[in-house]
């Protein structure tokens, strides 16, 4: 092991004691050591993106150091990059920090983050949602950051990026969506679109309530396209109460600092409309004012939108949402059933997980008919989850569990589970071995890490045993398609 990968496993094996699981996968793990230099005693960690960069360096910097200090005795000197990027930022106290001057438009919104960050320590100690802070943090005590809430009345405030479940499908637009509220104008606009039911709404809600709170001055308009078009209506016509009207709504959305727009594609096909929506865009851009717009398709496949509009949105930063994988509904069902007061076993939370894979809301509808069930003195038992599920969708198809597999699998191979989770090489629990990693990952949305965990084997161990059936299905070993056959039977 190299010098770079040695220093950064160090760190990753003390802060994964520390952290949460969410905090560590997310803004830890995922980055790496480049550069070393024992001699002089310097490092670059690099991150995939600035943000995150620039997060590590002003919440985790002091730590990486003490972890460092402590495994190898010496004080390196950190420097931050992100991937693309040619000037790192050194490390320096929160007191003397040293921000590099934007050398290139790339490097502008880097620059802004910087500077937002060490404006003050407490500024900087209160920039993260709470759910990624961590004992390095105290909570901010601002009383007119709390009374904020009730300058924009549309924001709904169970929204936030703290109660917002990061999947893979999402954590590139989460981080661009924080980006918008704490360093407003640097990414603009910013354009988010993905199918219903994903968390769009819910960030963008949760981007107007954290610009108040790091901007309690910020006049923010959070508006669905409905009610925009209801605002533009009222200002339409001739005579006096119309002038009046019509100069009202050019003052009420160009003397913004944020515009926040919901469901922007039903814009298509009223020409009016799109262009008072362009004048209004084109004052905010010039201004520097925060443009964040949703959508259900990206700009390419609005049908009816000006080609201006069009522009103007593909000029920005466009990111997709994708519907959440089977371990971040997992963690959405946990804490909507936290929300719900509900207590469901890992079992059923597992089988609704497997069987809800198309949205949130999705998700959220079959927990309140189960809480609703239970409230009336129903116990949460399997079969009244499935019969919940089976009368909210339309197919009835059963979700296969990895514990179902193994226990098939055992069964059909006469052996014990124990047998099927041992480092035993008699050669039938070898195959069932490999047949049951297989088909979880064959018949679930499992991830490779996930199949490892269940096993107690790596990454590594879990995809060869796989690649080894493919390779004997395809030769017909052993008549090894058979018995994977039979064993789908018995799951049905």
């Amino acid at each position: 092991m190299n010098d770079s990968n040695f220093l950064w496993q160090i760190i990753l094996n003390q802060l994964k004691t520390e952290l949460n699981s969410e905090v560590y996968s997310t803004w830890i793990e995922p980055n790496s050591i480049e550069n070393v230099d024992m001699q002089n005693k310097t490092l670059t960690i690099v991150s995939s993106n600035t943000l995150i960069s620039s997060y590590l360096q002003n919440v985790f910097d002091s730590k990486f150091k003490e972890i460092l200090k402590t495994y190898t005795t010496l004080d390196f000197q950190i420097f931050y990059n992100f991937t693309g990027n040619t000037n790192p930022i050194v490390s320096a106290p929160v007191s003397t920090s040293i921000i590099a001057e934007p050398t290139s438009v790339e490097n502008t919104f880097e620059s802004n983050i910087l500077k937002k960050f060490n404006s003050s320590n407490e500024t900087s100690r209160q920039s993260f949602p709470k759910k990624y802070r961590n004992d390095f943090y105290t909570a901010p005590s601002n009383s007119e950051t709390l009374k904020t809430s009730k300058q924009n009345p549309n924001l709904n405030k169970n929204f936030t990026f703290d109660n917002f479940v990061v999947g893979d499908g999402s954590k590139h637009v989460f981080n661009l969506a924080y980006a918008s509220a704490s360093t407003p104008g640097a990414h603009n606009p910013v354009f988010v679109y993905g199918g219903v039911g994903l968390g769009k709404t819910h960030l963008l809600h949760a981007i107007g309530n954290e610009m108040e709170l790091q901007h309690p001055h910020f006049k923010i308009k959070c508006v669905t396209s409905e009610q925009f078009l209801n605002d533009y209506l009222k200002s339409i016509g001739k005579g006096p109460e119309h002038q009046i009207a019509s100069e009202k709504f050019r003052q009420e959305y160009r003397s913004i600092d944020a515009l926040l727009i919901d469901d922007i594609q039903f814009f298509s096909g009223k020409t009016g409309l799109q262009q008072a929506f362009f004048h209004i865009f084109n004052e905010l851009y010039s201004s520097q004012k925060q443009i964040v717009l949703i959508s259900d398709r990206d700009p390419s496949h609005l049908d009816g939108l000006d080609d201006r509009l069009v522009s103007r949105f593909d000029s920005g930063v466009i990111a997709d949402i994708t519907p959440p994988d089977y371990e971040t509904r997992m963690r959405i069902i946990t804490e909507k059933c936290e929300g719900l007061g509900l207590y469901l076993s890992e079992n059923i939370v597992s089988f609704i997980a497997g069987n809800v894979s198309g949205n949130i809301r999705q998700i959220e509808g079959v927990l309140k008919n189960i809480k609703l069930m239970t409230d009336n003195g129903a116990t949460a038992s399997l079969d009244l989850v499935e019969d919940i599920l089976k009368r909210r969708t339309k197919s009835t198809k059963k979700v296969i569990l990895p514990e179902n597999i193994i226990n098939i699998t055992s069964d059909y191979y006469n052996i014990s589970v124990d047998d099927i989770f041992s480092a035993k090489r008699v050669k039938e629990i070898v195959t069932a071995r490999m047949i049951a990693i297989y088909l979880c990952r064959e018949l679930t949305d499992l991830s490779l890490p996930a199949i490892g965990s269940i096993f107690n084997k790596d990454h590594s161990s879990i995809h060869y045993a796989h690649s080894k059936v493919l390779s004997m299905i395809a030769e017909n070993k052993n008549d090894i398609l058979k018995h994977i056959e039979s064993i789908k039977e018995k799951m049905n």
